[in-house]
């Protein structure tokens, strides 16, 4: 099916509506406009009858006074005007040689042909209407008898009417094709106007509903286009707003729906490494206390040997859930925090004092490198989580020696800690600050870790927005992290 354009569709409605008039001015010529030419031309007789009438009671037969009235009558409608005496004798007529036309009066008056039509009849006059075979003409002929016994006859010509709607209707055809091929091409020109901003419309509404709302209505019109282009880009800018909100509202639930996600996967995971951790300690808990209950141990020193196990493996307990209770409260912000002033060297040299003895059986060359006082505004038990995590960590995984720095920079404070031995996997790097990820876990459990300590590292310094990291090296790794100081 061929779709048309609005301009189409207007030019060619303006085309069938002009169509349709020619086609019923001519239909109303054909059919009613001769009526009426007659029913005008009767009105016109009887009309001009009256007033030669009167002339002829108020002037009586005043010569110039009737020949005036008559010419008057003539000239004005086109009216053959008659005066007729007692003995039918042509007393004035407007015609000049008037035989002819007084006898075929005379016929037309006084004859029963039946071709002849009675239009009117009454006490003042009579009216018909014929056809004359000689002149092949038709006429209207209005007469009546005055007091005295003369005749007023009028006629007019009507056959020429007929002739007239003819052509009229040819002129109206003519003139209407011209009028309409001219109307076409204005109306198509005029449409394009009016259909140009119709356009933009509707290419402004298909560009929103590709959520293109940067394109606006711009047209000056002052008409009712111009208000629905302005409602358009009120529309527009509203959905823009709209859309805008829901699309944030959407990404924040999004962000609320893969945080829970998370949060649930970690709470998965976190009971599950929770479970995997306690499993061994309470296995050989269980395990010694049931070889002690059944008398396995008889003699002192197995005796001793078992409670020895069963208190390390409930020390390794102990060390998790508080490591575990340590980094929900820093995470959680349930724990509260005491901001103090105290010297970072102080620190450093008590946490280094409290190992000192797995620094001997592990026959660990410790270097320490411008350590030296300097104050920082923390909370005292974080600082010493951080430094004792890395330092404890350093120590379980150091092959020869430990190197701990410390270098001063803006009010910066870097601390590092190198320990020689394994360099980290570059896949796990990323990974280690994770709860209970354990690079070699059998080792990891040879020295009683449980994969929380860098946790709580990096729970406490994100929580400060401090810097921190791991490198490794051509032999061994570095730890370091950064405070703020004096």
């Amino acid at each position: 099916m061929i779709k048309l354009k609005l301009k189409h569709k207007l030019a060619l409605i303006i085309a069938a509506m002009i169509t349709l008039v020619i086609l019923i001015v001519c239909i109303l010529n054909l059919t009613l406009f001769e009526k009426y030419y007659i029913s005008n031309r009767k009105d016109k007789l009887i009309s001009s009858y009256n007033n030669m009438k009167e002339v002829l009671i108020e002037k009586g037969f005043v010569e110039d006074e009737i020949k005036a009235e008559m010419l008057k009558l003539s000239k004005l409608h086109n009216i053959n005007v008659f005066i007729v005496d007692t003995d039918w004798k042509t007393a004035y007529s407007t015609q000049n040689n008037a035989e002819y036309t007084y006898r075929w009066l005379q016929k037309f008056m006084f004859s029963d042909d039946g071709g002849i039509e009675v239009i009117a009849d009454n006490n003042n006059y009579t009216i018909k209407k014929g056809y004359d075979n000689e002149s092949n003409m038709s006429y209207m002929v209005i007469y009546g008898t005055m007091p005295d016994g003369t005749q007023i006859v009028m006629q007019i010509v009507i056959d020429s009417i007929r002739e007239n709607v003819r052509l009229f209707n040819r002129y109206i055809l003519i003139t209407g094709a011209i009028v309409l091929i001219i109307s076409m091409f204005v109306v198509y020109f005029v449409a394009s106007g009016f259909t140009k901003p119709v356009n933009d419309l509707s290419h402004i509404a298909k560009e929103m509903s590709d959520l293109n709302f940067d394109i606006k209505y711009t047209g000056s019109y002052d008409d009712e286009i111009g208000v629905l282009g302005q409602s358009i880009n009120q529309m527009s800018d509203n959905l823009k707003k709209n859309i805008t909100m829901l699309k944030h509202a959407n990404y924040n639930l999004e962000k609320d729906i893969e945080n829970k996600t998370k949060m649930a996967d970690r709470q998965k995971e976190f009971l599950a490494n929770v479970s995997h951790e306690l499993k061994t300690p309470i296995a050989l808990i269980q395990g010694y206390a049931e070889g002690l209950k059944d008398g396995v141990a008889d003699d002192k020193e197995s005796m001793e040997f078992y409670c020895g196990v069963i208190a390390d493996e409930a020390e390794k307990m102990n060390r998790l859930v508080k490591s575990l209770l340590t980094l929900d409260g820093i995470e959680s912000g349930r724990r509260d925090i005491n901001i103090e002033r105290f010297n970072l060297k102080e620190l450093i040299d008590s946490i280094i004092r409290s190992n000192y003895i797995k620094i001997k059986q592990k026959d660990i060359k410790l270097i320490l490198n411008n350590i030296e006082d300097a104050y920082v505004w923390y909370d005292q038990i974080h600082i010493e989580e951080v430094f004792g995590n890395f330092f404890v960590n350093a120590i379980n995984h150091s092959t020869g020696s430990i190197s701990v720095d410390m270098l001063k920079k803006d009010k910066i404070l870097k601390i590092t800690i190198f320990n020689t031995g394994d360099n980290i996997p570059e896949t796990d790097i990323e990974r280690i600050w994770d709860k209970f990820y354990k690079v070699d876990k059998a080792r990891t459990r040879e020295y009683g870790g449980n994969g929380i300590g860098l946790s709580i590292v990096k729970a406490v310094l994100d929580n400060y927005g401090m810097k921190y990291g791991v490198n490794n090296t051509n032999d061994g790794v570095i730890f370091w992290f950064e405070l703020e100081c004096e």
